[in-house]
């Protein structure tokens, strides 16, 4: 059997040994909730709370692997993955996780920093629903669909080149 790969985390002012497998590898704001939007694919999330512009809401975090061994996943696993490089996706250890019901809009509240993590865009209102654009992530044809985000922005139609608008 392989070694756990553990860390260390302070307790009662001694160093306990954690194993790596039983932390979480995402963050999901405590300001966000997961509700049920059945137009919209399933879910979305909303803010339980009002979020400030530039507040951090989630950081995907999972393994990342190439797009061959992606196409070798279970459809749930492809659905909640996220496109981090040209042929590289990021997948989630725990299917489903909050961050992965973030839905797609053409006028989006929130945005990615850097590859893994979202921010609010602007102030979101407690109730509101928090949506980024799918074309800040994905630019390969594995998810097309047409768009139902309502926005007088709306292209119609989210495809992999979106980026290049």
């Amino acid at each position: 059997m392989p070694p756990v790969i553990t860390t260390s985390t302070k307790r009662k002012g001694a160093l306990t040994p954690t194993p790596l497998a039983r932390r979480k590898t995402h963050y999901v704001s405590p300001r966000m909730t997961r509700k049920i939007r059945p137009e919209k694919g399933g879910y979305g999330v909303f803010a339980n709370q009002a979020v400030q512009a530039g507040e951090l809401l989630v950081v995907w975090g999972g393994d990342v692997v190439v797009f061959e061994d992606w196409t070798e996943l279970s459809p749930v696993a492809q659905r909640h993955s996220i496109q981090v490089e040209e042929n590289l996706f990021l997948v989630p250890h725990e299917l489903p996780e909050v961050g992965d019901f973030v839905n797609h809009s053409c006028h989006p509240n929130a945005g990615l920093s850097g590859q893994m993590a979202l921010v609010a865009l602007r102030p979101i209102a407690k109730g509101e629903e928090i949506c980024y654009d799918y074309a800040m992530s994905d630019g390969s044809p594995y998810d097309e669909f047409m768009c139902s985000c309502e926005s007088v922005h709306c292209r119609s139609r989210v495809t992999g080149n979106d980026w290049a608008l």
